[in-house]
């Protein structure tokens, strides 16, 4: 598609941007793949395999207050062995890393808000991912755990991954965006 230029602004698949907002925006998705892949080399200087076994020994202790017993063994994933015979495997993509490191990044690559309220955000932001991470994993288990029936384990599994990895992204970071708009502009006012 051809782009029309006009003036400070031009045309990109039918919606009018401005130059501006168009460099803000690189500069963000610039700053955000920074800030995500160095965020994702210190993390990874942890075996996976140890970030695994954390998320299912606190998921075996979630599941002991709706009183299931068991173990974590670390094999090629951590796998939770409850007393009733039921294994549930925690793997890379259970650990809610990615979400974390997404959310925070996002945080931190908003430029235009103060350090500290990006700072803040950013740890603001790993706690609700981690909540929500394990309140997925806590809801799937239940599910398996209450269902025989493998494609509404599957169901509920994947259905349960993407919507708990896009709600915790979107509305945490808007809710943080909105906070830290919200008292920039109070705070210009006040000045």
């Amino acid at each position: 598609m051809q782009q029309k230029k006009e003036g400070k602004n031009f045309f990109s698949f039918g919606f009018r941007i401005d130059r501006l907002d168009a460099v803000k925006t690189g500069r963000f998705l610039l700053f955000f793949i920074v800030v995500y892949i160095f965020i994702s080399s210190i993390v990874s200087l942890v075996p996976i395999t140890a970030v695994e076994n954390a998320v299912a020994q606190a998921e075996l202790g979630i599941l002991g207050v709706f009183g299931f017993q068991g173990n974590v063994s670390v094999q090629e994933s951590a796998v939770i062995f409850l007393q009733n015979g039921v294994q549930i495997q925690i793997s890379e993509l259970c650990t809610g890393l990615q979400e974390l490191f997404i959310l925070v990044s996002a945080i931190i690559a908003s430029i235009g808000i103060s350090w500290r309220k990006r700072i803040l955000g950013a740890i603001f932001g790993a706690l609700v991912a981690v909540a929500f991470n394990f309140l997925r994993i806590t809801a799937t288990s239940l599910i398996i755990l209450s269902s025989a029936d493998i494609s509404t384990i599957e169901l509920a599994h994947n259905v349960l991954f993407r919507i708990f990895l896009f709600l915790t992204i979107a509305i945490a970071y808007i809710a943080w965006f909105y906070w830290a708009i919200k008292n920039e502009n109070e705070n210009k006012k006040q000045g």
